[in-house]
């Protein structure tokens, strides 16, 4: 059971790093006053679709 939360631990961290190195990629560093990494995960994917994926309709906040 702890291997399986440990997996799933590494496995959204891996997602994290990914959307912070795609964005970090493209020269976004914070978002609200806030750095990338502080952001939680629902937050982060918002912004990498709005930076990221749609940037012809970005929606900058």
């Amino acid at each position: 059971m702890l291997h399986q939360e440990n997996e799933l631990s590494t496995i959204k961290n891996s997602k994290k790093d990914f959307y912070i190195q795609q964005l970090l990629r493209i020269g976004v560093y914070k978002y609200k006053d806030k750095q990338l990494y502080e952001l939680p995960m629902g937050e982060l994917q918002e912004v990498y679709l709005d930076f990221y994926v749609a940037p012809d309709n970005i929606r900058r906040k």
